[in-house]
């Protein structure tokens, strides 16, 4: 080992590394003094090797070991742009090689035929040259002038035409001895000879080859000879340039000439990087324009571009990337929407951030996920009826529900009952029941004040992320907002300015607000509301003014036609938030009818929530709390078994009685029921009990309902001195049998006081 040596600087001190290293490095320190050793010009110690003199200014502290990497990175690889070893890169050029080649294979005939003409013109050209070399024809003219002037003057004597033509006699005659004519002829006789003894040896087959030196040199010279004539000659036609090609700089260029008028015939666009093989059967590149374009005028003029390269207009993407003159440009060969993603939150097991990471709920047509970050976001979804609202909704539900720090409170508009199946995690859940929604906005204006009051508390202006543990984010999604505010509604006016003041202010302490309507009318969404809206998202809606009335005035002038999306692109539409730009972007499928996919979702997100003390029931929930207090009845995972319908708190879809089934089966506002609502009330509830049964007539089926049915109701007002039996009243013509709400609702009170 190292001999700890001593020093005399009265300025430095003496340390034995060996005390310092850590023990892996002690372990090889004297191999490596050996090998330092042996790298001195004497092989001796020297200054470099020994003791180590350090500054007295760190006397006392400790040493830190560095250990530095020699291994660095070799290779032609680091030496090569990043885009060169890019598979995508090289999978695009495959593809424009492959092109290439099917497309020359396929004009080789014409090839042949324009080849085989051109060498005809230069057999011809040259063949006349040589025949004026060693014919002296440059004579000719010289003797045709001599004949005009002797005619024009009159004169007999032929003499210099005579001269002439011996002249040009004994020129030809010298150039036919020269002894490159010999050699020449002498050559080309040879090389007639050799072909033909090849064909008649071996045939014709094997004399073709032979004949390409001469078919090349004539081909040049045809070429030359046209080109002395000013004649312009193609010969191979530029595949990139063809119909299908895939995507090239040269393709770019010449239509951008085409559609830019600022792009000049001499401009050229000049590549960052190579053009790479996009997803969805695309290619994608990074060009800078010339100084005189910007990629603003590119994305004025696209409609123009995507004529130019005979796609559709929702097949090409043009943005800038970085400073005005550089442009990303991404086309589609095919439909990029054409076929349906898969939801990415499928097999999702753990919980989601989406305070940062954002709510996964469609994908543009580059294929990049398009996210909804749940921070101050106001969501309008509006569209015409069976155009993929209810699934932009799905994604957006299903992702929530993989959140438990996101209290979910969801107002069903639509009698279809599409949104039961998220009821395990829902707050708050209920159908089209106005009072409940008036008593819920009052309870939405308290959670308001007392957030106000609690941030100011904390010297907080607005909600932040460290204070996700102190308040959940409130979420309000209201499916079918007409049902709730047409003019004709009772208190929609009303309604109407409380969901503007929500808007308003909520999202900064986090309560939002997420609507969906496919009436996008001026009374159903004013302005105020609209223009409170921060995210929105049309799908194909009937007319232009109902595409304006969900993205705002002129949206339809910026290109954003929602009107104008096919019938069969369900879940696409015009996505216009805050961090996206507008674009096209269609919904992920989550598909619960044929296979249960939210259903299975929401059970992951029900067992995280339960894990995290967050499932409805489990918390303190001031806003359910106040429900019931005015109401008596709870909506809390869409109150008794997750039918939508509120009832008593506490009180199970297996412990409701007949009397709570009845009572929602009564339509909001409605004063009566027909027996045919109820007996589908009751046959949703319990199936198994109430249900027609699999080839039970409608009279017998109409029969023992009501007789099991009336039991039922006696059997609970057994000990009242009240009954309750069915009434009947007209509707036009004919006679209807059911129940009135005031009888029954005095029947279940009557029910409920002998219960106590």
């Amino acid at each position: 080992m190292t001999q700890t040596t001593d020093h005399s600087a009265p300025s430095g001190q003496v340390l034995d590394l060996t005390k310092r290293l850590p023990p892996e490095a002690r372990a090889h320190l004297e191999q490596a003094a050996r090998d330092e050793v042996r790298t001195s010009a004497a092989g001796l110690a020297d200054a470099r090797t020994g003791t180590v003199k350090l500054s007295a200014e760190v006397e006392g502290e400790d040493l830190v070991v560095e250990q530095l990497d020699d291994d660095r990175p070799r290779g032609l690889k680091v030496l090569l742009p990043a885009s060169l070893t890019n598979p995508d890169v090289w999978r695009h050029r495959g593809e424009v090689l492959a092109h290439a080649a099917g497309f020359h294979a396929a004009h080789s005939p014409v090839y042949a035929w324009r080849i085989v003409k051109l060498s005809s013109i230069g057999v011809w050209a040259e063949a006349s040259a040589a025949w004026g070399y060693l014919f002296a024809t440059e004579y000719g003219a010289d003797i045709d002038e001599a004949k005009r002037e002797a005619k024009k003057k009159g004169f007999a004597d032929n003499g210099d035409v005579a001269q002439l033509r011996a002249e040009r006699k004994q020129v030809g005659k010298a150039r036919r001895r020269e002894n490159l004519t010999i050699l020449s002829a002498t050559g080309f006789t040879s090389y007639v000879a050799a072909v033909v003894g090849i064909a008649e040896v071996w045939g014709l087959a094997m004399a073709f080859p032979a004949l390409i030196p001469v078919i090349g040199v004539m081909y040049a010279c045809g070429a030359r000879e046209l080109r002395r004539r000013g004649d312009e000659y193609v010969v191979f036609e530029p595949a990139a340039l063809d119909e299908d090609a895939p995507l090239t700089d040269a393709q770019i260029n010449r239509v951008l000439r085409i559609a830019v008028p600022s792009f000049k015939e001499e401009d050229e666009i000049r590549l960052v990087g190579l053009i790479e093989r996009a997803d969805i059967n695309a290619a994608q590149c990074v060009f800078k324009l010339p100084e005189h374009v910007t990629v603003s005028k590119l994305i004025e003029k696209r409609e123009e571009i995507a004529g130019a390269l005979q796609v559709d207009e929702n097949w090409l993407d043009i943005k800038q990337d970085g400073h005005p003159g550089r442009c990303s440009f991404w086309i589609a060969t095919s439909d990029p929407f054409d076929k349906v993603r898969r939801s990415p939150l499928l097999g999702q097991t753990t919980p989601l951030d989406l305070w940062n990471d954002g709510a996964p709920i469609a994908y543009n047509k580059r294929g990049e996920t398009r996210r909804l970050t749940i921070r101050d976001i106001m969501l309008l979804i509006g569209g015409a009826t069976r155009t993929g609202k209810g699934m932009a909704l799905r994604n957006l539900i299903c992702a929530l529900a993989l959140d438990p720090r996101i209290n979910v409170r969801i107002v069903d508009g639509k009698p279809t009952g599409e949104h039961l199946v998220y009821a395990p995690i829902a707050a708050t859940m209920f159908g089209r029941e106005r009072n409940r929604l008036d008593f819920l906005l009052d309870a939405y204006e308290a959670e308001i004040e007392r957030r106000e009051d609690l941030l100011a508390s904390l010297g907080e202006s607005k909600m932040t992320a460290k204070l996700l543990k102190k308040l959940s984010i409130e979420i309000l999604i209201i499916d079918e907002l007409a049902t709730y505010t047409r003019k004709n509604v009772p208190g929609a006016a009303a309604r109407l300015s409380r969901l503007e003041f929500l808007s308003s202010v909520g999202a900064g302490l986090g309560v939002l607000l997420v609507v969906a309507t496919q009436h996008p009318e001026v009374d159903v969404i004013p302005a105020g509301l609209r223009g409170n809206m921060t995210g929105r998202w049309a799908q194909r809606t009937a007319d232009a003014d109902g595409t304006n009335a969900i993205l705002g005035k002129g949206a339809t002038g910026r290109g954003m036609r929602a009107h104008d999306i096919p019938r069969d692109k369900r879940g696409l539409g015009w996505l216009d938030m805050d961090g996206i730009a507008e674009e096209l972007a269609r919904s992920f499928l989550i598909d619960e009818e044929n296979a249960g996919e939210a259903s299975e979702i929401i059970a992951v997100g029900v067992e995280l929530r339960r894990a995290a003390g967050r499932l409805p029931g489990q918390w303190d929930d001031p806003i359910e709390a106040y429900l019931v207090q005015m109401t008596g009845l709870s909506s809390a995972a869409g109150g008794p078994g997750g039918r939508g319908k509120p009832g008593r708190p506490g009180q199970t879809a297996a412990d409701a009685t007949a009397l709570d089934v009845l009572l929602t089966a009564f339509e909001e506002g409605a004063d009566r029921v027909p027996l045919a609502d109820v007996r589908a009330v009751f046959a949703a509830w319990d199936a198994a009990q109430w249900a027609q049964k699999e080839g039970e007539d409608d009279a017998t089926y109409e029969g023992r309902f009501g007789k099991a049915l009336g039991e039922r109701l006696d059997e609970q007002l057994d000990g009242t001195d009240t009954e309750l039996e069915p009434k009947r009243w007209r509707v036009g013509e004919k006679r209807v049998r059911g129940y009135l709400l005031e009888h029954v609702e005095a029947a279940h009170e009557a029910a409920r006081k002998i219960r106590k």
